[in-house]
């Protein structure tokens, strides 16, 4: 009884994969159609379609990947580039008046 059920149950979906692949997709006066035949023009399943559809998507995110560690090696590769004395006089003086401000807050007396 359950060998029955189980062919059943294969049959099923193997006659409903059948019909999913065989679906087609087309234009007609500006209007959507999906009939069991070919179209006039291109010949692709609805399920063609996606599948195309999903490699261009995978192939763009791909070639972004890509595109993203070349920047961040690039990033990595480059040398740190030496201050300027303008910019080291105003990080010397940032840290200078943090120090004082740290210092005047240790020593503040409460009122």
């Amino acid at each position: 009884m359950n060998y029955f059920i189980l062919a059943i149950f294969c049959i099923f979906l193997t006659s409903s994969l059948y019909a999913q692949t065989k679906v087609y997709q087309c234009k007609e006066n500006g209007a959507v159609v999906f009939q069991s035949k070919p179209c006039k023009g291109t010949g692709k399943t609805v399920a063609d379609k996606l599948k195309e559809e999903k490699e261009a998507k995978e192939q763009k995110l791909a070639e972004i990947q890509a595109k993203e560690k070349r920047l961040q090696d690039r990033l990595k590769q480059q040398d740190k580039k030496e201050l300027g004395f303008k910019a080291f006089l105003i990080n010397f003086k940032n840290k200078i008046v943090s120090y004082w401000h740290a210092l005047k807050k240790k020593f503040a007396i409460d009122s």
